[in-house]
C-alpha cells in the first residue's frame, strides 16, 4: 500500500476516533465548554478536543485529560497551562517547601 493511500487511512480513522471521544467526553461533562461554559451543538460540530494539560507538556490521549471546547476558548489556551492547575501546582508546593524543584 503507497504512503497516501495509508495516509489517507489514518486520517478517516483518525477523525473517526475523535467523534468517538467528543461523544464520550460530550456524555461525561456535559454539552458546553469546558472554560467559558457556552452551550455547544448538539451535534458538537463547533466543539473541539482540548489536552486539559497540554499535548506539549503530556503527550497522552487520556479520556481523563481531555475536555470540550468551543473554538475561541481552545486557541486562547494554547499550550498554556489551565489556572486552576497553576494555583493548585503553587499551593502544593507552599504546603511542602522542598518537595518540588524548578526544571531548568
Amino acid at each position: 500500500m503507497s504512503p497516501s493511500k495509508r495516509r489517507n487511512r489514518q486520517g478517516r480513522g483518525n477523525a473517526k476516533r475523535r467523534r468517538e471521544l467528543r461523544g464520550l467526553v460530550a456524555e461525561r461533562d456535559g454539552l458546553h465548554c469546558h472554560y467559558c461554559r457556552v452551550p455547544l451543538a448538539a451535534d458538537l460540530s463547533d466543539s473541539t478536543l482540548d489536552h486539559y494539560i497540554p499535548w506539549a507538556l503530556w503527550r497522552v490521549n487520556l479520556l481523563c485529560n481531555l475536555v470540550l471546547a468551543c473554538e475561541p476558548c481552545n486557541a486562547r489556551k494554547d499550550d498554556a497551562l489551565p489556572v486552576v492547575f497553576v494555583w493548585l501546582l503553587l499551593r502544593a508546593a507552599a504546603v511542602e517547601p522542598g518537595r518540588f524543584e524548578v526544571a531548568a
